[in-house]
């Protein structure tokens, strides 16, 4: 019963008026216990069955309001990790109260387990909330506690391992750098110094732009380098130092904000809002439009300027190219590999806003070190200014154009993806001329490429006319026949098959369901959370998780694929509820639903890494 505070004070001076003598039945002429002499809190952590424990010691006739219950978990820096809204408190005694009327009390004492929807990698507090009274005494005031729990990951060596030497150190660094294990970033970093962090990070920066999460770059980049009008080496150096800069921006904020704000920041996600993929769409076909001499990107005059005239048109390239390599960082590579996610999770378990934003930028240079070599190589290989040089520049044009449809695939369906390409392809075989008649040499073989272009993009058209999907089967709807197999709806509205023992599914609701049929069988399971849009979700899916051996390993597991790649509110609160830093990430659970501690895979990871892993983190806790 909801009740004003002016009139639950009232209440209490009432009680409180008339106490003394119904304490001296209760209590003789010894004073009235207080709060915490009455009820008892004793708190533990239970991590491995992911779980906080609290105990509730009452003295006699002192009870516990039921409805009066509240719980938060926060990390040091503030950050709400768990509310337990959902929470279902044990059965408790009627009781019509003084105060609130019809409740549910507690007498003697209370057991409460508080689960923890994943490990916390940080210290963490506690805030409790109850409110009790003694029977036709008094009431006590709401009260309200804090408990203290330590990260559950290592933060001291064993006591038995001898003192890292400056040798069993460089080992240790290789050794992280070969790990396909995110929390191995994260728990080798802890003790070292932060000039060595930031060594590691840049190192790891340089193995990360040899992933498929960088390779979408190299293209943007060849397209503004080709759009110079004399490309040579050294314009090619500042034009790719410039985009590696811009590139370094974005990651660098985001060391900055996951550190203030925790890993609960799930920066992927936010960036894959449909504002911010079409604004990125928009800003790659007025960059493909341009290569194609429709107009000419340059500054605002007054801004051209400001910036002196001499040189204004180079400083406007300059610009653009950090600006390109800004937006390339945010949306272009929307994945997480092992370097990258250990990366985040040293960053917010730090909570040094310095140390996060330093460790990001030497992350994003070590990263861009090859794209810059790359862009030098490549502005001393383009021809000058000419017939090839306008060629060069309408090709890159079409790859800008492929990489705004390939954007939109994460907002629109697959069907209509696939039209776009086959009119992208067309289109472009049309203009190289295919319609035209043949010469000879050379210009026989690019019209005949251009043909092969021209007729596999209208065989797209009429693929995704009859329902296509696949840009590499488009006739694949045509072509096939009933095919039985289990399938779950996915974001155009279609069905989307099974991966062999792997079971689709879409929506909270739907997994929440399937972890509860799997913990009545008794059978431990393995999540994949994936989206279309991830690069290194397909890899780790064909590489990995469909392997043979690994499969094979697996044996007992039910396997499910998450589906999130729709953006929307059901999609977000699956990420959030089992606190996905990023994909591609695999999460393994027990025979309760409980997921398994510190086993959680971020990014890639190779079937042989895969399997040590399971063997090694994962089966021992099952």
């Amino acid at each position: 019963m909801h009740i004003t505070w002016q009139r639950l004070g009232l209440a209490l001076t009432l009680l409180l008026a008339w106490s003394t003598s119904m304490a001296q039945d209760l209590f003789g002429e010894e004073r009235l216990p207080t709060v915490d002499e009455a009820i008892q809190l004793v708190t533990d952590a239970d991590w491995d069955n992911q779980q906080l424990l609290l105990d509730f010691e009452l003295i006699d006739d002192v009870y516990l309001y039921q409805h009066r219950f509240g719980f938060t978990l926060k990390d040091t820096n503030g950050n709400v990790l768990e509310s337990f809204d959902d929470i279902t408190l044990p059965e408790g005694k009627p009781k019509t109260d003084e105060i609130f009327g019809d409740v549910i009390v507690y007498f003697h004492n209370l057991r409460l387990a508080l689960p923890v929807k994943s490990v916390p990698l940080v210290d963490t507090q506690l805030e409790v909330r109850y409110q009790g009274c003694i029977e036709d005494t008094l009431c006590y005031p709401p009260t309200r506690k804090t408990f203290d729990f330590s990260s559950p990951t290592p933060s001291k060596k064993s006591s038995a391992a001898p003192a890292a030497s400056p040798s069993s150190s460089a080992g240790g660094f290789l050794d992280t750098l070969q790990s396909e294990d995110a929390n191995a970033f994260n728990q080798w970093m802890e003790n070292q110094s932060i000039s060595l962090i930031i060594g590691l990070f840049f190192v790891g920066g340089l193995l990360l732009a040899f992933t498929p999460c960088v390779f979408p770059m190299i293209p943007i980049l060849s397209g503004i380098i080709a759009g110079e009008d004399n490309p040579s080496a050294s314009r090619g150096f500042v034009l790719s130092s410039a985009y590696v800069l811009g590139v370094a921006v974005p990651y660098t904020l985001a060391g900055l904000l996951v550190a203030l704000f925790g890993a609960g920041l799930n920066l992927q996600f936010m960036l894959q809002q449909p504002a911010a993929i079409i604004t990125s769409a928009v800003i790659f076909v007025a960059l493909a439009l341009s290569m194609f001499g429709l107009y000419e990107l340059q500054l605002p005059h007054f801004l051209r300027d400001r910036l002196h005239q001499p040189g204004a048109e180079k400083r406007g390239s300059l610009i653009g190219a950090a600006l390109m390599g800004a937006i390339s960082a945010l949306v272009v590579s929307p994945c997480v590999t092992p370097i990258l996610a250990g990366a985040l999770i040293y960053v917010a378990a730090s909570g040094d806003a310095v140390t996060g934003a330093a460790s990001l930028f030497a992350l994003s240079i070590g990263m861009g070190i090859p794209l810059i070599i790359a862009g030098t190589g490549g502005g001393s290989l383009l021809p000058r200014a000419g017939m090839w040089m306008e060629e060069i520049k309408r090709f890159f044009g079409v790859v800008m154009l492929g990489v705004a449809i390939w954007l939109l695939n994460r907002i629109i369906n697959d069907t209509i993806t696939l039209g776009l390409y086959g009119l992208l392809f067309a289109v472009y075989g049309v203009q190289l001329g295919a319609l035209e008649s043949a010469g000879e040499g050379l210009a026989r073989l690019k019209r005949g490429l251009a043909l092969v272009l021209a007729l596999y993009g209208s065989v797209m058209i009429i693929g995704a006319l009859a329902g296509g999907k696949d840009p590499l089967q488009p006739l694949e709807t045509l072509a096939s026949t009933s095919a039985s197999s289990v399938a779950s709806t996915g974001k155009d509205g279609t069905n989307r098959e099974d991966h062999g023992p792997w079971k689709t599914l879409v929506g909270k609701q739907a997994l929440a369901q399937a972890l509860a049929n799997s913990r009545s069988a008794g059978k431990p399971v393995l999540v994949d959370f994936f989206a279309e849009w991830c690069v290194a979700c397909r890899v780790l899916e064909e590489e990995t998780l469909s392997n043979p051996a690994v499969l094979s390993e697996m044996t007992g597991f039910d396997l499910y694929r998450v589906d999130i790649t729709e953006i929307n509110d059901d999609s977000q609160a699956i990420m959030e509820h089992y606190n996905i830093l990023g994909l591609p990430a695999l999460v393994f659970f027990d025979t309760s639903s409980s997921e398994v501690p510190n086993a959680r895979v971020l990014g890639e990871m190779g079937p042989d890494r895969f399997i040590e892993h399971l063997n090694a983190k994962v089966m021992p806790k099952l």
